[in-house]
């Protein structure tokens, strides 16, 4: 193999590897809480390229066109200099599946693992999935949780998740029920009535509050373009 040849030859790997596109998924997330002083992060948009987002407890935000790495979309810190150096500390990150189209990433304090203290938990964020109209309930309580809304029932263990999808007329007032199960039956976690609406979807949340111990429901309302506010139910455990 003469020299031409050879420069050819390794030439060849190095341009069908430029050419390959970064894998990128539309990403949309929410903070159930925050990790005190990650109030931001920061999302790779790019090989070099990264985009800050503020997070929200009351929003859904974005979304990015993320950067998946061997499948895996990673949350970064802030930048910071080490040894004159900028890099991006990971602090979270979630295993994206080869056929999801858009991703809703939930992130959750993770205070026993200082090093990445986020929990992600990934939600299919397309909407042949997850329609307007619908609700999806994760339930992150101890106690199971069973709910209604206008004739549509949902019940989720601890830890899992559920969808329910009203029907009924745009704008018919319906009522709304959820209750949570413990000390050999069940109690009351909120009534209500709402609207049937099919312009937007919801991500509700039911958990225990680790401080007082009352069983919440934080519902957001997803409008799919980042503007949304959260309304949140208490209802004790008595």
């Amino acid at each position: 193999m003469n020299l031409k040849t050879l420069a050819l030859f390794l030439f060849i790997p190095v341009a069908l590897s430029a050419a390959e596109p970064t894998p990128k998924i539309p990403a949309s997330f929410y903070a159930f809480n925050y990790v005190p002083g990650h109030e931001s992060v920061s999302i790779r948009t790019g090989p070099e390229g990264f985009e800050e987002l503020r997070l929200s407890k009351a929003n859904i935000v974005g979304p990015v066109n993320a950067v998946t790495v061997e499948g895996t979309l990673m949350i970064h810190s802030k930048p910071v200099s080490v040894e004159g150096k900028t890099t991006h500390p990971v602090i979270g990150s979630v295993k994206i599946p080869a056929d999801l189209r858009r991703a809703l990433v939930v992130l959750f304090p993770e205070a026993n693992n200082p090093a990445t203290p986020y929990r992600c938990i990934l939600l299919n964020h397309d909407l042949n999935d997850f329609p307007l109209g619908a609700y999806r309930m994760i339930n992150v309580s101890p106690h199971p949780v069973r709910g209604s809304v206008a004739r549509q029932y949902v019940e989720a263990k601890p830890g899992g998740m559920a969808d329910l999808e009203p029907m009924g007329e745009p704008g018919a007032i319906v009522p709304v029920r959820f209750e949570f199960f413990d000390n050999g039956r069940w109690n009351l976690l909120t009534e209500t009535r709402a609207a049937i609406r099919k312009d937007r979807r919801w991500l509700t949340c039911v958990y225990q509050d680790p401080v007082t111990g009352r069983m919440n429901i934080r519902s957001i309302p997803d409008r799919t373009n980042g503007v949304s506010a959260a309304t949140n139910q208490d209802a004790s455990s008595d």
